[in-house]
């Protein structure tokens, strides 16, 4: 995620992490007040003004044929007749996209235009130009651009349009993007920090989840490309020193930035040297040591729906990349409700995500994409915003709009086991000792803080400081995938209420049990707490090159890592997208997946485990061992 602000927390050592905050520090002479201000209050981010002869981009969005996504799950469903019969972006056009004679049409009016168009499997055209012709072309000022009921209409005016032309358009994305009032808010997460944490390398991951048994059988990603989808630039001599130092290829070639097109509206907050993009590859080219790394770099730092899909069209079109991963999120729910009310974003926006990322699974790709590090509660804005802010409330009800996607494999986060004092505003509360693998929640600290009373009120900054936990849960706009139903746990849940609405630590809370709906995620989880987390290497002036991180970032790159492994295995078929397969695995005698069943000391700061069941909200299926995964996938 972006606009992150380090902070340090309640730690077990004194080092930086990915788990940081954007929560606006406040200058109030009582801390109450700010830690108050910061839960119930977050900065809006808003796009920056474009001028006449500033070149952005859009997306038409053509009405497919017909909708992919029932074939999308047959290719990769055992027992499908379809089953592994993956297409190419070729047929993928011709089967369900617009005719070329509609595409030609659509490009020699708008050259004529004076803008250039990229075609995406006759379904997308990505526009690229000068403000002042999409403002011609259109009838609209792109800084002022809401949608009307007419799919090309944005301004006041209705533009003039080949009868042809407009009934080949389903809708209009990123023309609404420079809007002033297309304000997503600033990373609404908490922070975390560690001391004496107990950080690994590549063998932590590796060595825990039975990949070891892959690289004996000589499979090191060899022919494979990892994509990595990126909003924001590495140095690439980053990620060679570590690639260098876990004996992984340094061969120059092995990776390539592809810059991704879109509208481009905070530009002057894109990142050089993004951290997250720089543990992402380091940690992907270390987990499938020959495997080719491809970043496909948006020129954006705010990830919106436009150049999320478009990263995503990029890597679908070139189709070299058998596995994807992806660290950003788009943003909850909540926060795209409050644009749909201001007509800046399209109603359409969930079926857009669906139609994109089904195409990857139609042509054999594996995507992953991280669950998120705050916990099942998340800070999501409410309908009120004033100026440059926006009231948040704290729910188990608002999804990130991405991490919950049906048609993207969701990442959850574990703690392994360790034991460790620790400290907080210099104090040391105690020793906490975590017996065994648990999903993440940094609930195993609440004893000591139970212990000591007056810890919180004395310093009450540590009551937002020490929230962080795996993201999961329900996201109830989406129906229960198939591929979910009828396997135990899914709908149901097991939960503890471990915090307040405010984020204040609640201590010895009865179990709760329930049903719900939608779609369940996370899918799977591996290690992500800090205090169990990884190293990685960045070089800064002045500062050590070597960080600890955590996240359920470093869990997605690893996952897309190891189907690359696995994919370069000797006349194997690619895994495709992993969900309708890993679901029915998880039901057999064989099952790959070991679940996070206990009802105590395992949560991700609501819900926990549920006894005999399969699946639960904090850490999906569980962990996985790889080893017998890469035996039993079909």
């Amino acid at each position: 995620m972006k606009f992150k602000k380090i902070i340090l927390v309640i730690c077990l050592s004194t080092v930086t992490t990915l788990l940081i905050s954007s929560s606006e520090i406040y200058a109030d002479k009582n801390p109450i007040n700010t830690v108050y201000k910061s839960l119930t209050n977050g900065k809006l981010i808003k796009p920056a003004h474009l001028s006449q002869n500033t070149t952005t981009s859009f997306d038409i969005i053509l009405k497919p044929k017909i909708s992919p996504l029932k074939t999308a799950s047959e290719v990769n469903t055992p027992g499908s007749a379809n089953f592994k019969q993956f297409i190419t972006p070729g047929t993928l056009a011709k089967t369900y996209g617009q005719s070329t004679a509609i595409i030609n049409r659509w490009t020699r009016f708008l050259k004529k235009k004076h803008l250039k168009v990229t075609n995406f499997n006759n379904i997308v055209l990505n526009v690229n130009g000068k403000a002042k012709n999409i403002d011609n072309t259109f009838k609209v000022d792109i800084n002022t651009a809401k949608y009307h009921h007419d799919p090309l209409q944005f301004g006041k005016r209705r533009p003039r349009f080949n009868k042809t032309l407009q009934n080949s358009v389903w809708f209009l994305s990123g023309l609404t993007d420079h809007n002033p009032n297309y304000r997503l808010p600033a990373d609404s997460g908490f922070a975390s920090s560690s001391s004496n944490s107990h950080p690994g390398f590549t063998k932590r991951f590796t060595d825990r989840y039975n990949v070891t048994p892959l690289y004996r059988k000589g499979l090191t990603g060899s022919g494979q490309t990892i994509g990595i989808i990126a909003f924001g630039n590495l140095r690439k001599t980053n990620a060679f020193h570590f690639w260098r130092h876990e004996k992984a290829s340094t061969d120059p070639e092995r990776l390539s930035i592809k810059r991704v097109t879109g509208p481009q509206t905070h530009p002057r907050l894109v990142s050089n040297d993004e951290l997250e993009t720089t543990m992402d590859t380091e940690y992907a080219g270390s987990v499938a040591p020959n495997a080719n790394i491809k970043v496909y770099l948006v020129s954006d730092a705010l990830p919106s729906i436009t150049n999320m899909i478009n990263a995503y069209l990029t890597a679908f079109h070139q189709n070299t990349a058998s596995s994807l991963s992806n660290s950003w999120g788009l943003s909850y729910g909540s926060n795209y409700a409050q644009l749909l009310k201001q007509h800046l974003v399209s109603p359409h926006f969930k079926q857009l995500l669906d139609l994109v990322l089904s195409q990857g699974a139609l042509q054999g790709i594996s995507s992953f994409t991280e669950a998120g590090d705050y916990g099942a509660l998340n800070l999501a804005s409410t309908k009120s915003s004033y100026r440059k802010r926006t009231l948040l409330d704290i729910n188990t009800s608002s999804a990130d709009v991405l991490s919950a996607n049906p048609w993207i494999t969701s990442l959850g986060g574990t703690t392994l086991p360790f034991k460790g004092d620790v400290y907080a505003s210099g104090q040391k509360l105690g020793r906490v000792t975590v017996k065994k693998e648990r999903s993440w929640g940094n609930d195993y600290i609440w004893p000591l803080l139970q212990q000591h009373s007056s810890f919180l009120a004395k310093n009450p900054y540590q009551i937002v400081e020490s929230i962080n936990g795996g993201g999961g849960g329900f996201d109830h706009d989406y129906a229960t995938p198939s591929y979910q139903l009828n396997v135990p746990g899914v709908n149901t849940f097991n939960a503890r209420n471990y915090l307040s609405n405010l984020g204040q630590q609640i201590y010895n809370q009865p179990l709760l049990s329930g049903h719900n709906y939608g779609r369940n995620y996370p899918d799977m989880s591996a290690d992500a707490d800090l205090q169990t987390g990884y190293w990685m290497y960045q070089q800064e002036k002045g500062e050590s090159p070597w960080n600890a991180v955590g996240g359920t970032s470093i869990v997605s790159p690893q996952y897309a890592a190891v189907a690359a492994l696995i994919n370069s295995a000797p006349n194997h078929a690619r895994m495709g997208f992993w969900n309708p397969q890993i679901y029915q695995l998880a039901q057999s005698s064989n099952s790959p997946f070991t679940p996070l069943n206990a009802t105590t000391d395992n949560s991700n700061l609501y819900y926990t485990g549920q006894p005999g069941k399969l699946y639960n909200q904090a850490s999906g299926l569980g962990t996985t061992n790889f080893a017998k995964l890469f035996a039993e996938y079909k």
